[in-house]
C-alpha cells in the first residue's frame, strides 16, 4: 500500500471546512483499498508458496488488467491519436466530474454525503452507461495551491486521487485539466475568501501576461504532475489512465500578440515536459479561434474546444426544436487547425432534458474530427434529485433517464461514426449510420445488429434480433414494452440468459433549471412495480425472472428463500412485474448464480446503486393546453406524483367568474399521467380554473393548495389553482404578452453581461398595460450590432389552436417607435428553422397595424438562445427543400416569434442610446376578415 507525506488540510474529506485548522492524515490510511492489480500480484506470491494453481491466478490477473484503463496512445503523423497496441483510432466519450472541488464539493457537504462513496456510485454509473472518458476538472489553482503555485495536499487533492484510482479501475480514460482560472466559489459561495490558490490571487485576466502569475502556473504544474497518488502509488505524470493534459481551462486569449501567446503556451508545455511527463498536451482554441495560429506554432500538440448550442443559464427549461443548431461546427475546420488532434473538453445542451440532442452533437463532433468528448458536468447520484451542482446542466443516469439514454447513444456515435464525414443539414441529417434523431418523437436511437438503444419510445425494429447483445431504453419498443418511467438495460449473458437492470421512475416535480437549493427536490426517484414485456426469441414467452439485487442490497449467494434456490418467478407471454434492481432472465428456468460471470462489462454482475429515498407529499403538475375551443369536448391531463398511486382522483373545473366546481374522474393514462374527459357542455367561453383531488383510504388532498378538503365542500377555502382559457373559433390568439412573456425571451448575446437581454418592461401611459421596451444596443463608441433579436417560443399556443389555425389572416402588432422612421422585423419561425419575415415601419405614435400573413416572405431567422462560445451559426435559413416558389408559411408548425432591430435600417445616421427601437404592447394573431386598427389612441 502506497504511503505519502503528512497531509496539511483546511478541508477534510467529509467536507468540514475550517480555514484556521491544520490536520495531519496518518501515513497509512486504513480505508484505502489496494488496487486490483496489487491484490492479484500478492495473491500470486502467496499462492506460489502454498502451491495454489498459478495458472488460475494468472488468468485472474489478465482479466483485471483488461478491465483497467492502462493502454497507451500515440499521435500519428496525420494528427490522429491512436492506441499503441493495435493502432486503432482513439474515440472516448463521457463527462466532466467535479466532486473533488468547487460547487460540487460543497453540494455534497450540504447533504452531509460521504464523498468517497459518491465517487464509487458515480463511477459505477459512468461504467453502466458505457462511458470510457472523464475530464478531471480540478480547481487546484484555487483550492489546492498557494499564491505561488505550491501544491497543498489537502482533502481536495485526496478526493482527486481517489477519483483517479476508481475511474482507472472502471476502464475510464482521462483528460486532466488542473487549472480552471474561473472562481471556484461560483455560484453559492461568492463571498468566501478562503481559497488560498494563485487563481484567486492573480485572477483570470493576468494569467497569460503577468510574469509572477506565469511562474505560479509553471510551479504548480510541475508539482501536481510529480504528485504521487496515495491510492495507486503512481505520480500523476505516470498515471496510464490520464492520456491528455489540458494546460489551462478557457484562458484569456491574446491573439493580437502572436509571439507572446506562443511563449505562454510553450512555457506551460515546458513545465509539463520538465517532469518527464510524455502525455499529449492540449490547449483551448474555442474561447477565441484567432488563437489557432499561435497554437499551431507552439509546442502544444492538440486543441480543446467547447460547445453549448442552446446557450447557458436560461433559468428555465427550454422548449422547441434545437436540432438546426447542431448541423455543423465550421470553425473547427479552419486550415491552421487541420493537423491538430481535437478534444471536446465541455459540451451540453443546457436547459434541456431531450433524447435527441446528444447523438446529434456527437455526430458533429465526429464530423470535425473530435476523438474525446466530455459533457459538462455530471450530476452526482446523491445530489441529482436537486440538480444542486450546476444550474444550467442536468444529467444523471437515474434522474434524467431520457437524456442519459441519449448520452449512452452518443457514446456509440463516437465509437461507430468515422471522422471528418459530413452528414448534411437538417432535416436530412436526422439519420446517420445506424442512428436516428427525432424532435417530434423526442427520440434518439441506435438500431444495429448488435445493439438496440433508444431514448424515447420507438417503433423501430432491430434488423437481426438474434444477433443483439445489448438493449437499453427509456420508454417502449418492439422488443421491450415498459410502463415505468426509468431507464433499463438488458445484457446478453449467453444464449437464453439475459441480465436485466431496472432503475426507479424519474418523475419531475419542479423546473430543474431554476436556481437550485439543497431544500428543493426537482425530480423524484420513485420505486414502483410496473409490467414489462420482453420479446426475444432465445427467451421465449415463459422465461424465469430471478431477482439478484435491488434497492442497493445484494442478494446473498446462500439464496434468499432458504431452500437453496434464488427467488424466481416466470413470465406469462413475456410479461412480468418488475421493481428496480438486477434480474437474470432465463429460458430454461432459474440459473445457478455460480455459473454467472462476475462482471458485465465494467460493472459487477449484481452491482446496483439505488438513489437516496425521499419523502415528499403528493404533488400534481398540469399538462393541459393554455387554451381550448368552446363547446368542444376536451381531454385534460395532469401528472400525479406520489410514492404510491391514489385510489382515485378527480379533476374539478369551473369558470373563474364565481361558478361552482364540476368534477370529472381522472383515469390512468400511462405512468404518472391521468386524464379527464370533459364534455363540451362544461367548456363555455371564458377563463377557467381547475384543481385536482386525490383520494386514498379516508384521506383527501386537493392540489395545488394541499388542503385536505374537496373543493365542493362548504368550508373549502383554497385559492390556489391552475388556469386555462376557453375560446371561440375566431377569438384572436395572443402570441406576445410582455407581462407574462418577458422572462421567457431569448436574446442576441451582447457580451457576457447581455446574455439575458437588454430590455425593460414598462406600463403604457394610455392603456396601463405592460409594454416591452426594446432598443438597438449602443456601446460607448456609438457602435451597435448588425442585428438584435428577441425570440419567444409560442409552440404551445399554436398547437392549442390547431383546429382553426388555418383561418388566421393577419398579425396585429400594437406598438410605437422610439423615434421617427423606424422598423421592427417580425419573424415567424417554423420548427425546422424555416422563417417568414415582415417589416413593420413605425413612428412615435401608438398604432396597431394589421400585417397580412401574405406579406410574410421567406427570410432568415436567428438561432436563439445563441450558442456558446463563438457566433458562427447565428442566422438560420430555410430547411432543405423549403423556401422555393409556391412555398407558404406552415402555421401549424410555427414554433417561435422573433422581433428584430437591425443596424442596416438606420442607414448612415448616428444612433445614441435609446434613440432607435420600439415599445410593443401586444402581438395578436387574428382570424377572419382583415382589419387595420392603425388610428391613434
Amino acid at each position: 500500500m502506497c504511503s505519502g507525506p503528512p497531509v496539511a488540510s483546511s478541508i477534510d474529506v467529509n467536507g468540514n471546512r475550517d480555514a484556521r485548522r491544520q490536520e495531519t492524515v496518518p501515513l497509512v490510511d486504513t480505508s484505502v483499498v489496494r488496487s486490483a492489480s496489487s491484490c492479484v500480484i500478492e495473491l500470486m506470491r502467496v499462492g506460489a508458496k502454498q502451491g495454489v494453481f498459478l495458472a488460475v491466478l494468472t488468468t485472474l490477473a489478465s482479466s483485471v488488467q483488461a478491465q483497467r484503463a492502462d493502454r497507451h496512445v500515440y499521435l500519428d503523423n496525420q494528427g490522429v491519436v491512436r492506441w499503441r497496441d493495435d493502432k486503432q483510432e482513439v474515440t472516448l466519450f463521457g463527462a466532466n466530474y467535479v466532486l473533488p472541488t468547487a460547487s460540487d464539493y460543497r453540494a455534497a457537504g450540504y447533504l452531509h454525503a460521504d464523498r468517497k462513496k459518491m465517487i464509487d456510485e458515480d463511477m459505477a454509473q459512468f461504467a453502466r452507461m458505457g462511458w470510457d472518458g472523464l475530464r478531471l476538472t480540478f480547481w487546484g489553482d484555487w483550492e489546492a495551491s498557494d499564491s505561488a503555485g505550491n501544491l497543498i495536499a489537502n482533502g481536495h487533492l485526496d478526493l482527486q486521487d481517489y477519483l483517479i484510482a476508481q475511474a482507472r479501475e472502471r476502464g475510464i480514460y482521462m483528460l486532466f485539466s488542473p487549472i480552471q482560472l474561473y472562481g471556484s466559489n461560483w455560484p453559492d459561495a461568492l463571498s468566501d475568501t478562503s481559497p488560498p490558490g494563485f487563481g484567486r490571487h492573480f485572477g483570470k485576466a493576468r494569467m497569460g501576461t503577468d510574469p509572477a502569475a506565469l511562474a505560479a502556473q509553471v510551479n504548480y504544474l510541475r508539482q501536481i504532475l510529480n504528485h504521487v497518488n496515495r491510492y495507486t502509488g503512481l505520480a500523476l505524470k505516470d498515471e496510464p489512465a490520464i492520456l491528455f493534459i489540458e494546460l489551462v481551462n478557457e484562458p484569456w486569449h491574446h491573439p493580437e500578440n502572436l509571439e507572446g501567446s506562443i511563449r505562454y503556451i510553450n512555457a506551460l508545455t515546458d513545465a509539463v515536459r520538465s517532469t518527464g511527463c510524455n502525455k499529449l498536451v492540449f490547449y483551448n482554441v474555442s474561447q477565441d479561434f484567432r488563437i489557432g495560429e499561435a497554437i499551431r506554432r507552439s509546442k502544444a500538440q492538440g486543441i480543446t474546444f467547447g460547445w453549448y448550442p442552446t446557450g447557458l443559464n436560461s433559468s428555465h427549461e427550454l422548449v422547441g426544436n434545437y436540432l438546426r443548431g447542431t448541423d455543423a461546427y465550421p470553425d473547427m475546420l479552419r486550415p491552421e487547425l487541420a493537423r491538430l488532434p481535437r478534444i471536446v473538453y465541455e459540451f451540453d445542451s443546457p436547459d434541456l432534458r431531450t433524447g435527441y440532442m446528444y447523438p446529434a452533437m456527437a455526430r458533429t463532433f465526429r464530423a470535425v474530427g473530435a476523438q474525446f468528448a466530455a459533457m459538462f458536468a455530471y450530476d452526482m447520484l446523491q445530489t441529482a434529485s436537486r440538480n444542486l451542482g450546476w444550474q444550467t446542466h442536468y444529467l444523471n443516469l437515474v434522474y434524467t433517464p431520457r437524456k442519459a439514454m441519449s448520452a449512452i447513444i452518443a457514446v456509440e456515435v463516437m465509437h461507430r461514426l468515422p471522422r471528418m464525414r459530413s452528414y448534411g443539414s437538417y432535416p436530412e441529417n436526422t439519420r446517420f449510420g445506424d442512428f436516428h434523431v427525432s424532435y417530434d418523437g423526442d427520440l434518439g436511437e441506435l438500431v444495429a445488429r448488435d445493439a438496440f438503444l433508444y431514448a424515447g419510445s420507438t417503433r423501430a425494429a432491430p434488423p437481426d434480433p438474434a444477433a443483439l447483445r445489448r438493449i437499453a431504453g427509456y420508454g417502449s419498443s418492439p422488443v421491450v414494452t415498459y410502463d415505468g418511467e426509468g431507464i433499463y438495460f438488458l445484457d446478453k449473458v449467453r444464449p437464453g440468459v439475459w441480465r436485466l437492470e431496472v432503475y426507479p421512475d424519474a418523475v419531475p416535480v419542479r423546473d430543474p433549471f431554476e436556481p437550485p437549493s439543497p431544500d428543493k427536490v426537482v425530480t423524484r426517484a420513485i420505486s414502483r412495480a410496473w409490467f414489462m414485456t420482453i420479446t426475444l426469441a432465445d427467451l421465449g414467452d415463459r422465461f424465469s425472472v430471478q431477482r439478484m439485487n435491488g434497492g442497493g442490497q445484494a442478494v446473498p449467494k446462500g439464496l434468499p428463500d432458504g431452500r437453496g434456490r434464488s427467488q424466481a418467478g416466470r413470465s406469462e407471454g413475456g410479461r412480468f412485474a418488475v421493481t428496480p434492481g438486477v434480474y437474470v432472465l432465463s429460458a430454461s428456468g432459474p440459473v445457478d448464480p455460480g455459473t454467472l460471470p462476475a462482471r458485465v462489462g465494467q460493472i459487477g454482475f449484481t452491482e446496483y446503486h439505488a438513489p437516496p429515498a425521499d419523502s415528499l407529499p403528493p404533488a400534481a403538475q398540469p399538462l393541459a393546453a393554455p387554451e381550448y375551443l368552446a363547446e368542444r369536448p376536451a381531454e385534460l391531463r395532469v401528472r400525479v406524483v406520489d410514492g404510491t398511486p391514489p385510489d382515485s382522483a378527480v379533476l374539478f373545473l369551473r369558470p373563474t367568474a364565481g361558478a361552482l366546481y364540476s368534477g370529472f374522474t381522472l383515469h390512468p393514462a400511462g405512468g404518472y399521467v391521468y386524464a379527464a374527459a370533459v364534455p363540451a357542455t362544461a367548456l363555455r367561453e371564458g377563463p377557467h380554473e381547475f384543481v385536482v383531488t386525490l383520494f386514498r383510504g379516508d384521506s383527501t388532498v386537493t392540489l395545488p393548495g394541499g388542503l385536505h378538503l374537496k373543493p365542493t365542500e362548504w368550508d373549502y377555502s383554497g385559492r390556489a389553482s391552475w388556469t386555462l382559457n376557453v375560446v371561440g373559433p375566431a377569438t384572436p390568439l395572443r402570441l406576445f404578452d410582455p407581462g407574462q412573456d418577458a422572462t421567457r425571451l431569448a436574446f442576441t448575446r451582447i457580451g457576457d453581461a447581455g446574455r439575458r437581454g437588454l430590455f425593460r418592461v414598462t406600463l403604457s401611459e394610455i392603456t396601463g398595460q405592460p409594454v416591452f421596451h426594446f432598443e438597438l444596443p449602443v456601446d460607448a463608441r456609438g457602435g451597435s450590432p448588425p442585428d438584435y433579436t428577441a425570440s419567444l417560443v409560442i409552440e404551445d399556443r399554436i398547437k392549442a389552436r390547431q383546429e382553426t389555425i388555418a383561418g388566421t389572416v393577419a398579425l396585429h402588432v400594437r406598438l410605437r417607435g422610439l423615434g421617427e422612421r423606424q422598423i421592427l422585423h417580425v419573424t415567424l419561425m417554423e420548427d425546422d428553422g424555416t422563417s417568414w419575415t415582415a417589416a413593420v415601419p413605425v413612428d412615435s405614435a401608438w398604432r396597431e397595424p394589421a400585417v397580412p400573413l401574405t406579406d410574410f416572405t421567406i427570410g432568415r431567422g436567428v438561432l436563439l438562445p445563441e450558442g456558446f462560445p463563438g457566433e458562427w451559426n447565428y442566422w438560420v435559413g430555410p430547411a432543405t427543400g423549403r423556401g422555393g416558389g409556391g412555398d407558404r408559411p406552415r402555421l401549424d408548425r410555427v414554433e417561435r416569434l422573433q422581433l428584430s432591430l437591425r443596424r442596416e435600417d438606420v442607414g448612415g445616421a448616428a444612433v445614441s442610446p435609446g434613440s432607435y427601437g420600439v415599445e410593443v404592447e401586444s402581438i395578436i394573431l387574428g382570424f377572419g376578415r382583415l382589419t387595420d386598427q392603425g388610428s391613434r389612441r
